[in-house]
């Protein structure tokens, strides 16, 4: 009997191209918002020493929930944590998505929205930006409107525009849906913008945060969710009960003791961002977008996959962000370190000028 995987494969997932995040080594790497700066001194010999790697994980992450309960604020029944923001993303899915759901999101924003919920057999509803950094406020009401809605979310600051939006426009599409409004402060650290303090407010609110960005923990995958406690207990319905392991969730939980060490890391990067906007501003492209994050998008007057190439074959990686709704073809640089920088100026100077 011949195996015809295509005929047993999902239907929704038929069409989709695989998510590629490439490797290229040897490069100056600007492309994935990471903070540049390694570990605090005495911060990975701290992890290696409290981790039994011959045990599983403990399945509630208590210490590491603990210590983000007292950096955020919110009690620890309130806070979820999972293998990176993508797996809560996904966890979100399956607990209020589904075939013949709908999830509404501003775009352009980050694609792990998209992709999550057509994985899980649900539709997008697109609501652009107004001028490719403002929220349609009435637009994101009026699609969650609709039965289907699960989901509004919304990114602040946004990936890939950078900008953050004001609270009183999140808050007034809080108030006038029933439906869930996940908003993702994944830069939360380098903006300073949150509505933690809304929970209490707000039953339909979902804050999700990481580790990834301000922490410099990428690879670990440490992601976490806030909500309330009817929200998170049909959460753990879904999730797995190892999500989280033993060596992410002791660096997570000692991260928050070096904070001091990590914020003066994002001021740094924060200044670098800014040496980093000012040189933009000054060349001839078509629009440079305000930020709020680690992360600047600009859109060249043409040839944006060219530029990418040109300042990729110099080894400095950039993001191609392809064509984006409302914003079209731009990059996307996030600051590394100074002299890592300068060399994306050298770089994008040469290619500009060739």
């Amino acid at each position: 009997m011949e195996f015809r995987v295509a005929e047993l494969m999902q239907a929704a997932i038929r069409d989709f191209k695989p998510y590629e995040a490439k490797e290229y080594p040897g490069v100056i790497k600007l492309d994935a918002n990471e903070n540049p700066f390694p570990w605090p001194e005495g911060l990975k010999e701290e992890i290696a020493a409290r981790v039994k790697f011959n045990r599983y994980p403990d399945p509630e992450a208590r210490a590491l929930r603990q210590k983000i309960s007292a950096y955020t604020g919110v009690e620890m029944p309130n806070i979820m944590v999972g293998n990176g923001s993508d797996e809560l993303i996904q966890i979100l899915m399956l607990a209020f998505g589904g075939i013949g759901t709908k999830n509404v999101v501003a775009t352009p924003t980050f694609t792990m929205y998209s992709l999550a919920t057509a994985y899980t057999g649900g539709e997008i509803a697109e609501v652009p930006l107004v001028n490719g950094d403002t929220l349609d406020t009435a637009g994101l009401i009026e699609a969650a409107r609709d039965e289907r809605a699960r989901l509004v979310i919304i990114c602040n600051p946004n990936n890939p525009t950078g900008n953050s939006f004001p609270l009183a426009e999140i808050r007034q599409v809080l108030e006038c849906t029933d439906k869930l409004v996940v908003v993702d402060e994944a830069y939360f650290e380098f903006s300073g913008s949150t509505l933690t303090g809304e929970l209490g407010r707000y039953p339909n609110l979902v804050i999700l945060r990481t580790f990834s960005k301000a922490f410099g923990m990428a690879g670990l995958r440490i992601g976490y969710l806030l909500a309330g406690s009817p929200v998170i207990n049909v959460l753990q319905r879904v999730r797995q009960p190892y999500n989280s392991n033993s060596y992410s969730q002791a660096a997570g939980a000692l991260a928050l003791d070096y904070l001091p060490q990590f914020q003066a890391q994002v001021r740094e990067i924060l200044a670098e961002r800014d040496k980093l906007m000012e040189y933009l501003l000054g060349l001839d492209l078509e629009r440079v977008y305000a930020s709020d994050a680690n992360f600047i998008l600009f859109k060249p007057k043409s040839g944006a996959a060219e530029i990418h190439a040109k300042l990729l074959a110099q080894k400095v990686l950039v993001r191609y962000m392809g064509y984006l709704p409302v914003a079209g073809e731009t990059l996307r640089v996030s600051p590394g370190l100074p002299e890592e920088n300068e060399s994306f100026i050298t770089a994008l100077n040469a290619v500009l000028k060739g």
